[in-house]
């Protein structure tokens, strides 16, 4: 043989071989799970994982024990709060990208404050032979989410079905909309809607649940701690702790109102209550199993569930009430619940699910050691800026709007104060002298690209929006809040910004990973395992969790 075709052979061979290796590989390569499901905990911090997971038997132990848990995830922007949360738990994008820096933020044109998925030609669709008053829609996502990128590259239309109680949750995590797109919301009153942006006329699988479980028949129940006392941590009644009519500061917690009647009032109690979960659990898994989502082959469907409890009773007694702890353990059982079902619907080797929070909470200042917490003003906050800048330009009304971190300068204003720069510093200078707030942002701080040391800097410079973010940033100072009673997320600190990441299922290597992770990181991970990519995500596919 002649060394050219002893050449020739050998370099055949291994070419051979590396293709046989690679064929191995493929072969042994896990196939794409056939579902995919998010559930987003509202208002869910990661030490509770910790503090209170001794409380748990069912699904949130099972996630946590068999799972991949990430010790060290948390959000790496300034804006903690529920909107930009869900988007870039979808997206894997953060706020300055994906567009959505807060709930809702102020709007020249309307005058006035306009929710994050607000969309006025997207008329409501309600179930149950309710009557929908709330226009809601996809239009403000700017990036395409999961459930977008599985629509595009996926072999057959996926189902997705995405429900919560908060329209911004459910459109955050279901994308735009499509024939096999089911996303679903309650609106204020009670009714559970959807709009056209998704469908003309009602789904029958959405309708006949509705009208075969009226919120208005829980009238009257009584939310009673599940599990016997001893087993909840502190007291009952923590200092600080809100009384939201028609309840009180402690057990039992009444499904009632004044009028006798289910009204606005019974509505807000029911949503705060364990049974809000309940129905979007129940809901959620109804129309899983009529569609059949997560059972046919060559294909991957999504189910995204939002929880909105915690977020509730959270805000009203705090992050160490039984409130909340009660509320967890009942999540617990629903999340076993789901667990179970989808062992016997899709197959435990054949679904992954992905477990976070979509921001974290601060506790109330009440149980804080003064003078490291207390509440501010917001009213204060407003008057500082008119005040000033009366004194400064003459009488005229300076400030248009104010939300949680951000407040809105009046057309104009912005602009005066860029040519007295002087006044820009009066500013800030007046509404740190409020009390409680720690540091103040101008706009062009926040849109300029010159590098920062400052951690405060460059976690705001991640939520910030040109047009839709305030002219003033305000960072209260660590543990106070700018309400009037109980307690509130939406800043950058620890207590706000770190949360769970779980995965748990097909694809995933169990185990406790130290690895920084943030949310935006859960997309990419869950495209990998799906067999897709996210195409726009900044976040990062967390490899080590992935079996391969």
């Amino acid at each position: 043989m002649t060394l050219r075709r002893l050449i020739g052979a050998v370099a055949c061979s291994v070419i051979a071989s590396a293709l046989a290796v690679a064929l191995l590989a493929q072969a042994n390569k896990p196939a794409p799970p056939r579902l995919v499901v998010i559930v987003v905990v509202d208002q869910m911090r990661a030490d509770y994982l910790d503090r209170y997971q001794h409380q748990w038997s069912a699904g949130l132990r099972r996630l946590i024990d068999g799972g991949a848990v990430f010790t060290r995830a948390a959000y790496p922007y300034g804006g903690t709060l529920t909107c930009p949360g869900h988007v870039t738990i979808s997206t894997g994008t953060f706020p300055a990208t994906h567009h959505i820096p807060g709930n809702q933020w102020y709007d020249a044109r309307a005058r006035g404050l306009v929710s994050c998925m607000s969309d006025p030609s997207a008329a409501p669709v309600a179930f149950g032979g309710g009557i929908g008053r709330e226009f809601y829609g996809p239009r403000n996502l700017r990036r395409r989410t999961f459930a977008d990128e599985l629509r595009r590259q996926s072999r057959r239309e996926p189902w997705i079905v995405s429900v919560a109680l908060k329209p911004r949750s459910a459109i955050a995590l279901a994308g735009q909309g499509s024939s096999h797109t089911i996303a679903v919301w309650e609106e204020e009153d009670g009714t559970w809607a959807t709009s056209t942006a998704y469908t003309k006329t009602p789904w029958p699988v959405v309708d006949e649940y509705v009208k075969a479980n009226p919120i208005a028949e829980l009238y009257g129940q009584v939310w009673n701690r599940v599990r016997p006392l001893e087993l909840y941590v502190g007291p009952d009644d923590g200092a600080g702790e809100a009384s939201p009519a028609p309840w009180g500061r402690t057990f039992p917690h009444p499904l009632v109102s004044a009028s006798g009647k289910p009204d606005g009032t019974f509505v807000t109690a029911w949503e705060r209550s364990p049974w809000s979960d309940a129905y979007v659990a129940g809901l959620g898994l109804a129309v899983a199993e009529k569609v059949g989502v997560g059972k046919m082959a060559g294909g991957t469907d999504l189910l995204a569930l939002s929880f909105p409890s915690v977020d509730g009773v959270g805000h009203q007694f705090g992050p160490t009430s039984h409130e909340v702890q009660d509320v967890l353990m009942r999540l617990d059982a629903q999340l076993g619940r789901l667990l179970d079902q989808l062992d016997t619907q899709v197959g435990p080797d054949h679904y992954v699910v992905a477990l976070t929070g979509d921001h974290g909470v601060a506790l109330l200042p009440e149980q804080v050691k003064p003078p490291a917490a207390g509440r501010i003003d917001s009213a204060a906050l407003r008057n500082a800026v008119e005040q000033t800048l009366t004194r400064a330009l003459g009488p005229g009304k300076y400030v248009a709007g104010q939300t949680t971190g951000h407040l809105y300068l009046a057309a104009g204003v912005a602009d005066r104060l860029r040519a007295r720069p002087r006044l820009i510093q009066d500013v800030r200078a007046a509404l740190l002298a409020t009390g409680g707030v720690g540091r103040v942002f101008w706009t062009d701080e926040l849109s300029g690209s010159i590098a920062t040391t400052d951690p405060f800097l460059d976690a705001w410079r991640l939520s910030y929006v040109s047009g839709r973010s305030g002219h003033f940033i305000i960072v209260p100072k660590p543990n106070w809040i700018p309400l009037k009673e109980g307690t509130t997320h939406g800043s950058p600190y620890e207590y706000d910004q770190r949360v769970p990441i779980v995965l748990f299922g097909a694809g995933v290597r169990a185990g406790r990973y130290a690895s920084p992770a943030t949310p935006a990181d859960i997309a990419p991970t869950l495209a990998a395992i799906a067999g897709i990519r996210m195409t726009q995500a900044e976040g990062w596919v967390l490899t080590d969790a992935i079996r391969r």
